[in-house]
Formats: C-alpha cells, sequence, structure tokens
C-alpha cells in the first residue's frame, strides 16, 4: 500500500512537472518571448523552468504535435516559422468552423454563458485601456481564448468542439509582422466581439454565424504581407 501510493505520488509529480514546463514554454512562445527560428536547448529550457531535461523533452513533443515547434534528428529543435500562407489558411479554417459553431451556439447558449461573453469582453476592453496596446497582449489572449471556447461549448457538438480545441494559436510576434497596428486591430476586435455577442443574444443564428465570420476573416494577412513570419 505504501509502495502503490509513493509510485503515485511519483508519477503525479512528474506529470506536473510536464505541465509545468509545457505551459512556461508555450507561454513564451505564444506571447513572442521566443521567436519563430529560436532554438530550443533542453538544458538551457531546463534550469530555466526549473524541472529536469526529461519533462521538458516530453513537453516539446507536444508542442511539436501541436505545430508550434520543430524537432530534428539528435533532439535539435527551433521554434516553428508560418508562412503567410500557413497563416491564411488558418483562418480561413477556423471562420469556417467557428462560424458555424456560432449558427449552432446562438439557439442553445445559456443565459449565463452570456453573461460571461460579456463579463469577458468587458473585462477584455478595460484592460486595454487600463494598460495600453503594448501591454495588454498576455491577459488579453487568455480571455480572448475563454470568449471563443465558450461559444464552441454551447454549439453542443462534441466532435465540432474537439476540432476547435486544437486548432493552431499563433504566436503574437507573428501578427505583429504582418498587421496592421496592434492598437487599430484590438479596437476593431472589441466591436467585433460585441456585435457577435448581440447576435447570440438576439439568437439569430444567421447574424451569429455572419459576425464570427467577418470577425477571423478580417485576422487574415494582406496581400503582399511577405512570405516567411
Amino acid at each position: 500500500m505504501d509502495r502503490a501510493v509513493k509510485e503515485n505520488g511519483q508519477g503525479a509529480a512528474a506529470q506536473g512537472a510536464v505541465e509545468s514546463a509545457y505551459r512556461r514554454i508555450r507561454h513564451m512562445i505564444l506571447t513572442g518571448q521566443m521567436r519563430s527560428g529560436d532554438k530550443l536547448l533542453e538544458n538551457h529550457l531546463a534550469a530555466q523552468i526549473g524541472v529536469s531535461r526529461t519533462p521538458v523533452r516530453e513537453a516539446l513533443n507536444r508542442l511539436n504535435a501541436e505545430g508550434l515547434v520543430v524537432l530534428e534528428r539528435y533532439r535539435r529543435g527551433y521554434v516553428a516559422s508560418f508562412s503567410v500562407e500557413d497563416v491564411r489558411e488558418i483562418f480561413r479554417l477556423r471562420a469556417i468552423l467557428e462560424s458555424h459553431a456560432a449558427y449552432r451556439a446562438a439557439s442553445r447558449i445559456s443565459d449565463a454563458d452570456l453573461q460571461r461573453l460579456q463579463e469577458l469582453e468587458r473585462a477584455m476592453e478595460s484592460q486595454f485601456d487600463a494598460l495600453g496596446w503594448n501591454e495588454h497582449l498576455e491577459g488579453f489572449d487568455q480571455m480572448n481564448t475563454q470568449f471563443h471556447a465558450i461559444i464552441a461549448a454551447a454549439a453542443e457538438s462534441p466532435r465540432l468542439e474537439r476540432i476547435l480545441a486544437s486548432s493552431l494559436e499563433l504566436p503574437a510576434s507573428i501578427f505583429n509582422r504582418y498587421s496592421e497596428p496592434v492598437e487599430i486591430r484590438t479596437r476593431r476586435t472589441h466591436a467585433q466581439h460585441r456585435e457577435i455577442l448581440s447576435a447570440l443574444k438576439a439568437r439569430n443564428p444567421e447574424w451569429a454565424q455572419a459576425a464570427m465570420s467577418a470577425h477571423l476573416i478580417s485576422l487574415l494577412p494582406p496581400d503582399g504581407a511577405g512570405d516567411i513570419l
């Protein structure tokens, strides 16, 4: 009994170390602290995070499966690069899938979820006003992900929700290289979120679908944005 408890405790600790390494490295990539092409050295990352190399290795395998890092022979890794066409394809697919989710959610979403969406959007706007465009991104990204996840869950389609949950999140540094200024894009996003919320409150599937599609299509890189990000 004692041995089993001890082994379970060790297993939980090991899994916790993997999760910690995964979240920390992913956070650094998504917030632009680590940029496309940066080398991923296991020893350096392990020391920085405060874990051994083994959980870092497992974390990098997970991030490789998500497409955020590239692992080559002999465990050499680097942060993934994205072509402009990669970014366009990702947002075209998100527009198709999430607009369908919004269509379904309009007739199914609960009042509690509508309230939560409104609270999230108010919090995003308050943070933007308080911190400015160059300091709000990390908190904004977290709340924005929640906003979209609530709508996906409200669609009541487990298959669709699983597909959307695995959709690729792009590092913030990528957007800053091809798109218009962050402040302009963020203000437009707030207005689009409010329209999506209005369509959901009105229980209007077609409006919700169109609003979500327009929101995501507006994030497509413009022609002439370059080749590699």
